[in-house]
């Protein structure tokens, strides 16, 4: 009986400083209602948890614990469907070795919501004596859902392209095509390789994803699709398998594009020649011609001839006295301009502008090449601009 109560004795002494110091298993990872994405495989879940004695994470052997094991338990609804050892090691997802936070990588079996749970045990040393002890964290659960993926259709992978190419992709769900709404949903195209890394939109059509990838020089390139929707509230991420492929061919297609435009730009219609005008003339039924801008003298007058208007400027030459007038007009001149179909009388005489005869003059050759409209103006842009982008390539692919 003696014996009994010593050994009660040395139990309640050595239980009850454990209940007063508050020792619990913390999960940090995952969070509370956590959402992962299944994609191409099942998602990789890291569970996270430590023991803390109080507000310190207990690390084995620089405390009273000399060892401690920590195990996770994966529940659906209440059955449990199964247990994972967790690291402090540096390895199995764990960041840190011997650093008190226990790590272990899960990928769950399939679709569905769960709840996971963290037991610690630890050997613990005090008075010399050694026990172990269970403790247990509180249920965490999260829900793995289905996400869209893309997958590479072309070009394939260790294929040999030019420098410029489509990329096609399939968007998936769990292996079928996804081609439902989705406004959350964004896709787009990661290139990298020889030093130069781009990041493009995907143009999406149903299920279908493309992109027109221009590189930059020959070498090594890879592309992965990266795709990311929105679930209650969190955004979730794919990415595609990686792609490889060789470029080293240089394309012709903006070569043959800055040709078709320059020849666009030669087959435009130039802007016409201004137009001019030739004058004829009648002075007492005298036949006078101009030609444009001619200056002529006629019976004490000089005429001279506008180019680009129907005018001809008369100017009386000698005589103190002024004998030109208009037809209806008082008030002599000595100068004066005459309009098409007008009538000046030069003292007893009629001077007549009959007509003025439009004309233009030919153009000269090199008028053709000279970018004088709007849209020649814009077809030699662009033919320049894509020769020159072109030429670039060149270099590039020289190089």
């Amino acid at each position: 009986m003696r014996w009994r109560c010593s050994w009660f004795w040395l139990i309640v002494f050595l239980v009850s400083p454990l209940k007063a110091q508050e020792w619990k298993v913390q999960i940090t990872s995952p969070l509370p209602k956590s959402i992962f994405g299944w994609a191409q495989n099942a998602p990789e879940v890291r569970l996270k948890g430590e023991l803390l004695k109080g507000d310190e994470k207990v690390v084995p052997k620089r405390s009273e614990v000399v060892r401690l094991f920590l195990t996770g338990q994966v529940f659906m609804g209440e059955k449990l469907i199964d247990t994972v050892p967790m690291w402090d090691d540096g390895s199995h997802g764990d960041e840190k070795s011997d650093d008190g936070t226990y790590t272990a990588i899960y990928r769950p079996p399939k679709l569905g919501e769960y709840q996971v749970r963290v037991r610690a045990q630890a050997d613990i040393i005090r008075e010399g004596k050694v026990f172990t002890r269970e403790f247990w964290s509180d249920f965490v659960t999260f829900r793995v859902v289905p996400v869209p993926y893309a997958r590479i259709t072309q070009p394939e992978t260790g294929s040999e392209i030019k420098g410029k190419t489509t990329l096609r992709a399939r968007l998936l769900v769990l292996e079928k095509p996804f081609d439902e709404r989705d406004e959350t949903l964004k896709a787009s195209v990661k290139v990298e390789g020889e030093g130069w890394r781009k990041e493009l939109p995907l143009n999406r059509k149903g299920s279908l994803l493309t992109a027109k990838i221009n590189f930059p020089k020959r070498g090594t390139y890879r592309l992965v699709v990266l795709v990311s929707v929105q679930r209650d509230g969190k955004i979730l991420h794919s990415e595609s398998e990686i792609v490889e492929v060789q470029v080293a061919k240089l394309g012709y297609f903006l070569l043959v594009t800055a040709v078709i435009l320059f020849l666009g730009f030669l087959f435009l219609p130039p802007k016409e020649m201004p137009l001019r005008y030739r004058h004829h003339l009648r002075l007492d039924g005298r036949p006078i011609q101009l030609e444009p801008g001619e200056k002529k003298q006629e019976s004490g007058l000089e005429l001279e001839a506008a180019v680009n208007k129907r005018q001809v400027k008369i100017r009386q030459k000698g005589g103190e006295q002024s004998i030109l007038r208009k037809q209806n007009s008082p008030i002599p001149q000595r100068e004066l301009e005459l309009s098409e179909r007008e009538v000046c009388l030069v003292g007893e005489e009629r001077l007549v502008y009959e007509k003025a005869e439009p004309m233009r003059e030919k153009p000269k050759i090199w008028h053709r090449l000279l970018p004088n409209t709007f849209w020649r103006c814009l077809f030699l842009a662009l033919a320049l601009v894509a020769l020159a982008y072109w030429l670039w390539q060149w270099r590039q692919f020289a190089g």
